[in-house]
């Protein structure tokens, strides 16, 4: 177990849970971050069947606990605020990251399945086709998938299982404060898919549960941006972010281990940056009102 590599993971996951709150923290808010750090001190709580206590075990509990609590307390504010370029941009990562997993490259079908699913997002990002609800709850629920397939990619977070006592720890503490960045957002997102599976809890109807889901899917239908920006733009940043990924696939410039944590990481940021007009939805996906509806004075 290497403290220093351990220290550096926290710390990228404070900074990260500080960075999504940026512009909208409140005093309120720093209290509650508080209480998720003393909350998350239950993962060194020995389990039932622990006789010999090993304290290396408890490390990632501990980061599991704030990373949940979070998500949880700051569902309204970190819930990422996605469009139809930062998805696309996503979508992109995701492939690349599937045609680095053998597994998918050694399934054609899967690897088949997962190329159509990837196109589709990346021609909304031109054609603009997410005006309707239903193709706004999809491309948000795929930005979700997205996450967890990087989450559970092997090659993306091989250096945790070094981290917490179950390898050689890398020597970069870069890469250590980066991946503690990626993991916190990650898992907070990821932990909002399990809000839209529609298995009742102990004591609850099934209807009701089927509330939540539809509530829980009005909020992601909040934080999708379906306006559009230039094409030109929209072409651009396909371009640069294909370009650097494939030279790093071939050139090899960056460990796949690093790169991929980075990218998570920077994404976000890239979203906050609003680096494109939006131009308005077309007046036919706006609410037509009815005919007879008395006119404003």
């Amino acid at each position: 177990m290497n403290t220093q590599a351990i220290t550096l993971f926290y710390a990228g996951m404070l900074a990260q849970a500080i960075f999504l709150l940026l512009g909208q923290m409140s005093f309120k808010d720093a209290g509650i971050l508080l209480i998720c750090l003393a909350g998350s001190l239950a993962g060194f709580i020995p389990g039932k069947h622990e006789h010999h206590f090993d304290l290396s075990n408890h490390w990632f509990p501990v980061a599991c606990i704030f990373a949940i609590a979070y998500a949880v307390f700051f569902k309204k504010k970190i819930l990422e605020h996605i469009d139809k370029e930062i998805l696309m941009v996503w979508t992109v990562v995701g492939l690349y990251t599937a045609l680095q997993t053998p597994f998918i490259i050694e399934h054609p079908p899967l690897l088949i399945l997962i190329a159509v699913l990837c196109l589709i997002a990346i021609a909304n990002a031109f054609a603009g086709f997410d005006s309707a609800y239903g193709w706004q709850v999809y491309f948000y629920i795929w930005f979700l998938c997205i996450l967890i397939s990087l989450l559970v990619s092997q090659f993306a977070f091989s250096s945790m299982f070094s981290i917490f006592g179950h390898g050689s720890v890398p020597a970069e503490p870069f890469a250590m404060f980066v991946l503690g960045m990626s993991f916190l957002y990650l898992v907070a997102n990821v932990w909002y898919v399990i809000e839209l599976i529609p298995i009742p809890g102990k004591h609850q109807s099934l209807d009701e549960r089927l509330e939540e889901v539809e509530e829980a899917m009005d909020d992601l239908v909040q934080d999708y941006d379906a306006r559009s920006a230039p094409l030109w733009k929209t072409a651009l940043l396909l371009g640069i972010t294909v370009v650097l990924l494939a030279a790093n696939c071939f050139g090899r410039f960056v460990n796949d281990a690093t790169l991929v944590p980075i990218l998570i990481a920077v994404l976000p940021a890239l979203d906050r940056l609003k680096l494109f007009n939006r131009q308005p939805v077309t007046a036919a996906a706006a609410p037509v009102a009815p005919a007879n509806a008395p006119e404003e004075p």
